[in-house]
């Protein structure tokens, strides 16, 4: 025999079993978007590097980075003398770019032809003994000739 338990368990077992396909046929009844979906709708899009004037300051930057990575050809025995130069050793920068500072003791007798100040810039000639390498003799140069003789090539 059934008990009022049991009689309540059968009517809810039969909600459940008529509202079941209800349940699932609802989400086919209302219409439903996903709001993470991409969206493929440019219509009149303009690029941005046609719609905003250029950066000349990121221009600028690139410009000036272009200048720094090239490379640039110095000369092998030309130089400028640097503020670094003291009694006993002669600094030499680079010529043209003067990226590169070498430092260089002077030989006992020096020999110097025209002036060997701060800045000017010099043809030098080395002495090597045992390991050691001395400026031998300091020649100035004006610029004027370095010119005429690349010209001159």
């Amino acid at each position: 025999m059934r008990t009022l338990f049991d009689k309540g368990h059968g009517v809810r077992c039969m909600a459940v079993r008529v509202a079941m396909p209800l349940l699932m046929a609802a989400p086919l009844l209302f219409p439903t978007a996903c709001k993470m979906a991409p969206k493929n709708d440019p219509g009149d899009t303009v690029a941005a590097s046609e719609f905003y004037p250029p950066d000349t300051a990121a221009l600028a930057r690139q410009a000036a980075k272009a200048r720094q990575s090239a490379t640039v050809k110095d000369s092998a025995d030309i130089f400028y003398v640097g503020e670094g130069s003291t009694r006993r050793q002669l600094q030499l920068l680079s010529y043209p770019s003067r990226r590169d500072t070498l430092s260089f003791g002077k030989a006992r007798h020096m020999r110097v032809s025209g002036s060997a100040d701060y800045g000017h810039v010099v043809r030098v000639s080395f002495y090597v003994s045992h390991g050691d390498t001395l400026v031998q003799r300091v020649e100035e140069i004006k610029p004027d000739e370095l010119k005429h003789d690349a010209a001159a090539k």
